[in-house]
């Protein structure tokens, strides 16, 4: 099993080498380099500007304690968690999960260990329906206002994947809250009496706290909706102004290819190539795209990395505190 968990990351690894490399020779190299270059200065605003991104996670996550844990949690403390766990969740080939499991771990705080996992359990069952209600929103707007070029099928096939990702959320979360039936506890008696604890958390949270799930949610649509602010500033310092609904439609549609593409590590290649088609059916130049993927994917390794860094400097810490 896990050799064939490795020959797949190998090859999609390769895939989206391959797929980077092609479009790269495609544009040209040179050409691709001065266009990057005339950016300039744009990476010193752009690469910062993420932070507010993380901050609106930070709030929808804070949104997925209950009212009296929430107090016991630093704001800022959500934030840095929020980096070192995305860094993880985007470095690592486990289809965005990876970051979930350390975030508990990493986060300083009085609260028990169970309610901190409840916490990230329910931020990303609600981040997750916040992208997709982000996406079909989008799609109702794009199919509507006719500014993207879809080809037959495309947008059904996006609408759809994005209500099962909506579905298949709620029924997870429904089943891991619920009360295990009775063959489950005589089968597994050891997993059910460790995991009560969360499941009553889940159980509480979702039962009193349903306006404090709905504003996760939002807060969340909010944090996806905030790319488009940064795909206006790049297209500002590229020399290619765009408008805030533009900007906001190449939003819709990279969430999309964010979602169908969510085990590639690191996003090699789909980042360029999803940056490439979108702008290309929305009118704005192929090479317009490529090139605000390449920069956008400078911009998320950056952070990743620090993300990364972080996690491994708390792990290495507690190692020598413990030794």
């Amino acid at each position: 099993m896990r050799a064939t968990r490795r020959w797949f990351t190998a090859f999609i690894l390769a895939l989206g080498t391959a797929t980077f490399l092609y479009l790269l020779w495609s544009f040209g190299p040179l050409f691709v380099w001065e266009r990057l270059r005339g950016f300039g200065w744009g990476f010193a605003v752009v690469i910062p500007f993420q932070v507010f991104d993380h901050m609106l996670n930070a709030m929808g996550w804070r949104l997925a304690f209950t009212p009296s844990e929430a107090g016991k949690v630093s704001f800022w403390e959500l934030v840095r968690v929020r980096i070192g766990g995305d860094g993880v969740n985007y470095l690592t080939p486990s289809g965005n999960i990876a970051g979930e499991f350390v975030r508990p771990g990493m986060l300083r705080s009085p609260l028990s260990h169970d309610s901190k996992v409840a916490s990230v359990v329910v931020a990303k069952a609600t981040q997750s329906m916040g992208q997709a209600l982000f996406v079909l929103l989008g799609l109702v707007y794009l199919l509507n206002a006719r500014v993207y070029a879809f080809k037959a099928g495309q947008a059904g096939w996006a609408a759809a994947g994005m209500s099962v990702i909506l579905f298949g959320v709620a029924l997870l979360v429904g089943l891991l809250a619920a009360r295990p039936p009775a063959w489950v506890k005589e089968r597994f008696p050891a997993a059910v009496e460790k995991t009560d604890p969360l499941r009553r958390s889940l159980r509480e949270f979702l039962g009193r706290h349903p306006v404090r799930l709905m504003g996760s949610i939002v807060i969340f649509m909010f944090g996806y909706a905030w790319g488009a602010a940064e795909i206006w500033l790049i297209c500002q310092f590229l020399g290619v102004p765009i408008g805030p609904e533009m900007a906001m439609c190449v939003e819709f549609l990279s969430n999309v290819v964010d979602s169908f593409a969510f085990m590639v590590p690191a996003k090699i290649g789909t980042q360029e190539a999803g940056k490439t088609a979108i702008f290309k059916g929305l009118g704005l130049g192929a090479d317009i795209g490529f090139t605000v993927g390449l920069i956008r994917h400078s911009r998320e390794i950056l952070w990743a990395g620090l993300g990364l860094g972080m996690y491994a400097l708390q792990q290495k810490a507690e190692l020598k505190k413990a030794g």
